[in-house]
């Protein structure tokens, strides 16, 4: 016959933690680029940085707290969880390239490639509408640029180097307008 015996709460809170956060502590040795898997990409450049095996146990993202269009709200949450038309996951479940198919640059297009480098038109004017979001980040771009062109710039170079840090400090700006900037990306995209 079996005993009922007080669980001591304290060690299963801890146990069950450490369980839950086994996904984020295997996504740690990954790089988004070197592996194709949605929990890596989402650990180091979506998530917040203070939930995951050394931070607290989850935090809830703060953009679902704000007052958003159905819409925006909708593309924030796919372009973070991977649940986008970008070709890097297109092309797994449609076949093809993950190539970038709206620039000539040959990078996959990823979330990494779209919000920095893709030299598209269309993501070219909307990084230069949201330039506020940029500057800091394109400001050694002008370093490079001739005195008389001291204009933004509104992509990276491929030989700049962006790490998973600083994409996840972008992404997680408490910013409206970064929310509809990546909102807008999203339907960029989306329209193929």
């Amino acid at each position: 016959m079996l005993r009922a015996e007080k669980i001591p709460m304290q060690e299963f809170i801890g146990d069950l933690r450490y369980r839950q956060q086994k996904v984020w502590r295997g996504a740690d040795v990954f790089c988004p680029r070197a592996v194709n898997k949605k929990a890596v990409t989402y650990h180091k450049w979506c998530g917040n940085s203070e939930s995951g095996p050394r931070g607290a146990p989850f935090c809830i993202p703060s953009y679902l707290f704000k007052d958003l269009d159905k819409h925006v709200l909708r593309n924030i949450s796919r372009f973070r969880l991977r649940a986008h038309h970008l070709r890097v996951e297109s092309g797994k479940w449609l076949g093809g390239s993950s190539i970038c198919d709206k620039c000539e640059c040959g990078e996959v297009q990823d979330e990494k490639h779209v919000l920095f480098f893709c030299k598209c038109t269309e993501v070219r004017e909307l990084r230069t509408r949201y330039k506020d979001l940029f500057e800091e980040m394109f400001k050694t771009l002008r370093v490079f640029a001739p005195p008389s062109n001291a204009d933004f710039i509104p992509f990276l170079a491929c030989h700049h180097t962006i790490t998973d840090s600083e994409i996840n400090a972008f992404l997680n700006q408490d910013s409206y307008r970064l929310l509809r900037f990546v909102s807008d990306l999203v339907s960029i995209f989306d329209t193929g």
